[in-house]
């Protein structure tokens, strides 16, 4: 028995592995982009089937396909949905421009299967063919960006809920350390009192407001360019099948999807994707100085600052015994760095688009994906393996705070600044505390700098 059947396209003849449901589209892409051996997320194949299912649902109520076939091609995507077809859909994330491979195996997995399912054999694309009914109606021009703003939209889900979650238990920690008074730090140098609640929280609001942001573009993204077809211009699709089939993907998904008023200024225009990746962007930042902070405000732990107790997830040292490192925070900082790397990917991927067209999606889709699912995956880390399990060193940050000076700056209002100023330089000569001093001079009656002090952070 062979193991190929011969298919024929425009070029030329091609050979297709006999059991698969791709065919010569996808073997031709698949010989021509072995890259990176890295596939598409399944998240995106799924976004994919589902629009190919809208628009094999759209085009049947229309009557511009007959509806045994849609419902074939409907039942094919279904499978999709469910998984069972992962092995047909193995082309490569760098491939042609404008993910047109990308389209093409699943319009021929769709066709092949929905043949099968109408009883007839692999290949012979008879009663449905991959062009002219799976993508009747689409583009890759319109279908892929589409894919890529759902993907984007359906994978967020998750991270918006991890990042949120890690919100709480900063927000938590901050009302456990609201009463721990210490020594604020500016230039990393001592500055005025603080609390080590006031620090959490402010991560906290940090993270929150970097959410908000990214719930702003992904607003943006709901904006649809599918039945635009070639260029945005609709070339080839049914008057109304715009609106209908954004009306089938908001019943398939549950989203609030809008069809655009633009369709050409969306096959060009990739600054929706920009403006998301710039969110994830703002959201990392966050993630990595809290980081580095942790870092900081734990290092030593006798040769540092030492304020904060990190939970121990591994021994930190192949060479060095009892040493434990802040690897939870240091893997932080590294998916942080990445994904900044990716933004810079995107940034690229949207300005190099010509003319009529960005060509550059599949690059586009591989970052953005790549990143909410670690950025994901990061914020449940860094919440569970370390947040949640944080402790203030509470005798360490008083002996630090009371050998500090940094409540000096409350006393410039009723001594002035020259005054204080001189105060602080003696201190440091001397030894002696401000508080000291300032007593001795008989500069303020202990009763008057006792409130004072006692209204500090």
């Amino acid at each position: 028995m062979s193991t190929t059947r011969r298919e024929k396209d425009s070029i030329g003849d091609v050979q297709v592995p006999a059991d698969a449901h791709y065919g010569a589209f996808t073997a031709r892409a698949l010989d021509n982009f072995q890259l990176s051996g890295m596939r598409a997320k399944p998240v995106f194949i799924r976004a994919l089937a589902l629009t190919k299912k809208a628009a094999a649902e759209a085009n049947a109520e229309l009557g511009a396909l007959d509806r045994k076939s849609a419902l074939a091609i409907a039942k094919a995507a279904d499978e999709v949905l469910a998984g069972k077809l992962d092995a047909e859909f193995p082309l490569d994330v760098f491939q042609a421009g404008a993910g047109t491979p990308f389209n093409m195996n699943m319009n021929e997995v769709l066709a092949n299967r929905a043949n099968e399912l109408l009883g007839s054999a692999k290949g012979a694309y008879k009663p449905v063919h991959p062009n002219d009914h799976v993508n009747l109606g689409q583009s890759s021009n319109d279908v892929i960006p589409t894919v890529v703003r759902l993907s984007v939209i359906i994978s967020s889900r998750e991270l918006v809920k991890e990042a949120r979650e890690l919100e709480a238990a900063l927000q938590k920690k901050a009302r456990e350390f609201a009463d721990v008074k210490k020594v604020g730090r500016t230039h990393l140098q001592d500055a005025v009192p603080t609390t080590l609640g006031l620090e959490f929280g402010a991560y906290a609001s940090a993270l929150r407001k970097d959410v908000e942001e990214l719930e702003c573009s992904l607003e943006r993204l709901g904006e649809l360019g599918i039945g635009g077809t070639a260029l945005g211009t609709g070339i080839n699709a049914h008057p109304k099948f715009k609106e209908t089939i954004v009306a089938r993907l908001n019943g398939l998904t549950g989203l609030k999807l809008r069809a655009s008023k633009d369709t050409v200024e969306l096959a060009q225009n990739m600054n929706a994707f920009l403006q998301f990746s710039g969110a994830l962007r703002m959201l990392v930042v966050t993630l990595a100085r809290t980081a580095c902070d942790l870092k900081l405000l734990s290092s030593g732990p006798r040769g540092g600052l030492g304020e904060l107790i990190l939970p121990e997830v591994e021994p930190g040292s192949s060479i060095m015994p009892g040493k434990v490192n802040p690897s939870i925070p240091e893997a932080v900082e590294m998916c942080s760095y990445h994904v900044m790397g990716s933004d810079r990917a995107v940034e690229l991927a949207c300005k190099a688009g010509q003319l009529d067209l960005n060509t550059n999606t599949p690059l586009i889709a591989h970052e953005l994906l790549g990143s909410i699912e670690l950025i994901t995956n990061c914020c449940a880390m860094f919440r569970e393996k370390c947040i949640a399990g944080i402790q203030a060193d509470r005798k360490r940050i008083a002996e630090i705070y009371i050998k500090s000076n940094t409540y000096a700056t409350a006393l410039t209002p009723t001594l002035g600044y020259a005054k204080v100023a001189a105060l602080v330089k003696e201190s440091l000569r001397s030894g002696k505390g401000v508080k000291e001093l300032v007593l001795e001079k008989k500069l303020m009656d202990a009763k008057e700098l006792e409130k004072i002090l006692r209204e500090i952070a």
